[in-house]
């Protein structure tokens, strides 16, 4: 595309000196028409005022015929515009004016020196063209009650001369300030775009590990649009660095402990001297390799669903389906492990994302078996409440504290004696799901269960 100023510049440069030109030529075709206007008015009149001062005493002369009379006018080369055609003794164009005046036979009875010996036009009233060795003339016709004609004529370059220099004359000061405004053009572009170059430097100098807004003074309305969208990149890269950098860090400190048990259960394993022994040790390895297993795979999900940079796929779901697909899983591992888990679903839609409402409700359903005591119950209900679509999920477990409620949605938080085994993101991971669906949570005891009630609310469709 090249350079956003060269282009101003050319592109102005360029229109102006069109503009221009374009405005010459039709100045000098005005100038033309002026001039052939003034030139034809001067001809009649030219005619009209010979016709006054001679026409009696060329009725004398008609009477007695001779040879016809010859005025002489002033001849002289001179060149130029203005007071340097005009002299005390005549004027440079008098020589390219001419006039006869002719009997009704067409008999020249008075003529000027600048014209030929012969006729200037036709002997028909009104304007003409004629070529006199090699010159275009125009000519004006005037026949009088008496039966003469007198005519005038002139020659064409007069008026393509006056044409040209008003043309000149109108243009001149236009083309000689052509510089002054090609230099006003070009610093009024250079000053415009330097804002431009302004942030493209900033950009280059940036510190790719200070992601801090750009920041210009009296930046254009233009140009202010370009400097948010390029801040609020650097946000969206500043906000992902730091996701990245917090889940490494998390992922190095919660992979640590339980690194450390696997190699101490497998070498247990090696080293045990009995069979039983090895036996213990290899269930203690599957525990833990289970439990990294779950902790790799909620991390993984949490991160991706903490992702502001991707672009979820909103599509309809109806809730009953997947609390339907969720309830034939879980109340078999319920069953197993003692415990009761029923279900009331009513069909209710809403617009999400498939995989995060699957992850909300798998970690609501997994935290409740957790839990809950044996024997316990977990209840799982999807309704709809006018232009909500409510989803709840309750047990018969301990609870959570009031003060406690607002803390379970961190991180790796998680409530000291409970006596079960956690990594304490399945909350993180419901809570970015309510947040990604701009839903409502809410925690409250089970007045049925008498363990913890959660209440998720979404929009209906």
């Amino acid at each position: 595309m090249g350079s956003i100023r060269n282009r101003l510049l050319g592109s102005l440069l360029g229109g102006t000196t069109a503009v221009l030109l374009v405005a010459a030529f039709f100045s000098y075709r005005a100038g033309l028409q002026e001039a052939g206007e003034m030139f034809d008015a001067k001809l009649a009149h030219s005619a009209r005022v010979l016709m006054s001062l001679v026409d009696e005493p060329l009725a004398d002369l008609a009477e007695h015929p001779g040879n016809p009379i010859e005025v002489k006018v002033w001849h002289g080369n001179a060149s130029g515009v203005g007071d340097a055609l005009a002299f005390s003794t005549g004027h440079a164009y008098e020589t390219k004016l001419a006039f006869q005046v002719r009997d009704a036979t067409g008999k020249i009875l008075l003529l000027s020196d600048s014209g030929p010996r012969t006729g200037l036009a036709p002997l028909v009233p009104g304007y003409g063209n004629a070529v006199f060795d090699g010159e275009q003339w125009r000519t004006f016709t005037l026949k009088t009650p008496a039966g003469r004609w007198y005519q005038s004529a002139e020659q064409s370059a007069i008026r393509s001369e006056l044409a040209e220099d008003i043309a000149f004359g109108t243009m001149l000061p236009l083309l000689l300030a052509l510089p002054v405004l090609a230099l006003l053009v070009w610093l009024a572009v250079s000053w415009v775009t330097r804002t431009i170059q302004d942030v493209s430097d900033a950009v280059a100098l940036k510190d790719p590990r200070q992601l801090e807004p750009i920041v210009l003074a009296k930046v254009p309305t233009e140009v202010h649009g370009i400097v948010q969208a390029i801040n609020g990149l650097l946000s969206r890269l500043n906000d992902a660095l730091l996701r990245e950098r917090r889940f490494t860090a998390d992922v190095a400190h919660e992979l640590r402990t339980p690194l450390a048990a696997l190699k101490v259960h497998a070498f247990n394993v090696r080293q045990a001297p009995t069979q039983d022994e090895r036996a213990q040790s290899q269930g203690y390895l599957d525990d833990s390799i289970e439990r990294m297993e779950r902790l790799v795979s909620q991390m993984l999900m949490l991160s991706r669903l903490e992702s502001r940079e991707r672009k979820p796929q909103m599509d309809r779901i109806d809730l009953s389906v997947v609390g339907n697909r969720h309830f034939r899983d879980y109340s078999a591992l319920a069953a197993a492990q003692g415990k009761t888990l029923t279900m009331s679903a009513a069909s209710v839609s809403i617009f999400g994302e498939e995989l995060a409402i699957d992850a909300l409700m798998r970690n609501l359903l997994d935290n409740a078996l957790r839990y809950s005591p044996v024997p316990g119950a977990i209840a799982l209900r999807v309704s709809r409440d006018g232009d909500s679509a409510v989803l709840v999920v309750e047990d018969s477990g301990p609870g959570i504290a009031e003060d406690a409620r607002a803390r379970v949605f961190e991180r790796f938080y998680r409530e000291l004696g409970t006596g079960v085994e956690g990594s304490g993101l399945g909350l993180s991971i419901v809570a970015e799901a309510v947040s990604l669906h701009r839903a409502r949570i809410a925690m409250d005891r089970s007045p049925e269960l008498g363990g913890l009630r959660i209440t998720v609310t979404f929009a209906a469709v």
